[in-house]
């Protein structure tokens, strides 16, 4: 459903409006979280009453005659009363309404009579997420970011729609800042044929977990669909196969929630992929039957030339792995008719391994197969045999080293920085030199705010502390290193003194962008808060505890080191707790 949008001004036809009554009526598809079966929200659809019902001719004829500001607002007013008028249970929503970049920067849209007839019937913006659909454009990205954080602040949540379906998703997609992002239909439909967009969403979902959005696949119609999904990591899902919009909000029926529940057990997905095995690296390439004939595959590879590689199957067997290099060296460009797709070679080339295998020890065991079959993909099942997909040895190398590395340095998972070990080498070759600042940073009324708002929202500041922190490291003396120790506390080590603008500068930075996690009571308050031991309110703040060569003997040990910090670090807290700010201070003797 779209909101208001200008057009010019008439009477509105009878066809659209009987008086004040909107001639449309209200429909509801729901967002289904998949792995619990919950329902997130509803996409809010129209229909047409009378004379034209489809959507498109609804919106066609209105745009050809002119009134389509009024179908519009007949269709946003009709929405609101029905809302109003559902049970309590189902009115908190959220309910996703598609909005256009001309209507999001209209001002009858952005006005205050919109938030006076949520007002009148009863509901707050926190109950709405707007979809800014990705088919239109924004040229001035500055008013889409303006516009993003103005919808957010007065509660609006923000979804991007329909993306992978224009040329300006990524342009959207930065400057919005979306709490949803929606896959389009076209990404979706067939995925379990195409691994070119099983790559992408693959990588969609590992970018939306970085940035704390919800990834919303769209127009799920198959089973094979979602399967390949739930594979790749998709938890939330909108489509035919799970409900049709109908007239009051449902959600998905006993068979689609016990089948769905079958898929994911077959899949062994769990709510947190273990990324030490290869099961989260699966993708499903084009499967032919074993009996299928060489002219099948010369057609198939043709038709998909970014295929590498066909698997055949015996039922839901892995049989056989047909490449498609050597398909055409066996036939030589040609393929025969009649004969068969099966490789020549014997089955015991074919390397099956169980999705719980892990990686490191995959990539070891497929660099030991014979020359000729060592960088064919590697066939992937369940603990029943069954086909799950396949794993490139270019895909597993690069996993495998990507592990070794984050074992190397103890990569914090929550914010891929690195851990302790890093650390405390970063910081003996630090001492080692003749001029060094290491930086301190944690938060404070952290514990606090985690028991108000919870873990999860507690995770979200930790990853934007990180962010913060990341972003202004080119600030500090060149080969400077950031890296997080756990919970709330990071380390900053640099090879050369700092200036305590810089920090000044981190710490200014800190308050000033923290609007994106705000809450709506949180920016009339204007900051984060959350009550401490006293009972007071208290913004959470950046302390920044800046130990360097100054005031430490010639050749400190590590210990000398984490003793001036430690009494530094509970300073700079108490600074922080009287301004309520993000404070920075150098330890004493510091030259400043």
């Amino acid at each position: 459903m779209s909101l208001p949008s200008p057009s010019k001004p008439a009477p509105p036809p009878p066809w659209l409006w009987n008086g004040d009554e909107p001639r449309v009526a209200t429909v509801f598809q729901p967002i289904v979280d998949l792995l619990s079966g919950e329902v997130l929200g509803h996409e809010v659809l129209s229909r047409g009453l009378g004379p034209v019902e489809s959507p498109n001719e609804l919106f066609n004829r209105a745009r050809v005659e002119g009134f389509t500001y009024e179908l519009e607002r007949a269709c946003w007013t009709a929405a609101v009363r029905r809302i109003a008028t559902l049970p309590e249970a189902q009115r908190r929503g959220p309910f996703f309404f598609n909005v256009s970049p001309d209507v999001l920067s209209d001002e009858r849209f952005g006005g205050a009579s919109t938030l006076e007839l949520l007002r009148q019937h009863g509901l707050s913006p926190q109950q709405l997420v707007l979809e800014i659909t990705e088919r239109s454009t924004f040229e001035d990205t500055e008013q889409l970011r303006m516009l993003a954080r103005r919808y957010a602040e007065q509660g609006f949540g923000i979804a991007l729609d329909d993306f992978g379906a224009g040329h300006s998703g990524l342009v959207t997609l930065v400057h919005s800042a979306p709490d949803f992002i929606k896959l389009d239909q076209a990404l979706v439909r067939d995925i379990h044929l195409h691994t070119y967009r099983q790559h992408l969403v693959k990588s969609l979902v590992a970018f939306a977990q970085r940035v704390d959005a919800v990834l919303i696949a769209e127009g799920v119609e198959t089973w094979n669909e979602l399967a390949v999904l739930l594979r790749l990591g998709i938890r939330h899902a909108q489509g035919y196969l799970l409900a049709r919009p109908v007239s009051s909000p449902q959600r998905p029926g006993a068979d689609f929630a016990e089948r769905c529940r079958e898929a994911i057990r077959a899949l062994h997905h769990r709510e947190h992929e273990d990324d030490e095995t290869v099961g989260s690296m699966i993708i499903r390439p084009p499967c032919a039957p074993v009996t299928a004939q060489a002219v099948e595959l010369d057609r198939l590879f043709r038709r998909t030339p970014g295929e590498d590689h066909v698997v055949l199957l015996d039922g839901e067997q892995p049989h056989a792995v047909v490449t498609r290099r050597s398909f055409y060296a066996r036939f030589g460009g040609a393929a025969a008719s009649t004969a068969s797709a099966l490789p020549e070679g014997p089955r015991e080339a074919l390397m099956v391994v169980e999705d719980a295998t892990a990686i490191t020890a995959l990539a070891r065991m497929a660099m030991r197969r014979p020359p000729e079959s060592v960088y064919d993909p590697v066939v992937v099942t369940d603990e029943k045999g069954h086909f799950l997909g396949t794993v490139t040895m270019k895909q597993l190398i690069a996993r495998a080293s990507d592990l070794e590395q984050h074992a190397a340095t103890g990569a914090h998972p929550l914010t891929d920085l690195p851990g302790s070990r890093m650390i405390e080498r970063w910081i003996r070759a630090a001492l080692q030199g003749s001029a060094f600042t290491i930086i301190y940073a944690d938060l404070d009324h952290f514990e606090a705010y985690n028991d108000r708002y919870g873990f999860l929202q507690g995770d979200r500041v930790i990853r934007y502390t990180a962010s913060v922190l990341s972003e202004c490291l080119h600030l500090l003396p060149e080969g400077s290193n950031l890296g997080h120790v756990g919970g709330d506390d990071f380390v900053l080590v640099c090879p050369d003194a700092v200036a305590p603008e810089v920090l000044r500068t981190l710490c200014q930075r800190f308050d000033a962008e923290k609007v994106p996690l705000y809450g709506p009571e949180d920016l009339r308050r204007g900051g984060f808060t959350a009550t401490d031991a006293a009972g007071n309110t208290v913004p959470v703040t950046l302390s920044l505890a800046a130990v360097d060569h100054h005031g430490l003997s010639a050749h400190p040990h590590p210990a000398e080191l984490s003793a001036v910090a430690a009494a530094l670090r509970k300073r700079v807290k108490a600074v922080s707790a009287q301004t309520h700010s993000s404070t920075f201070l150098f330890q004493p003797g510091a030259v400043k």
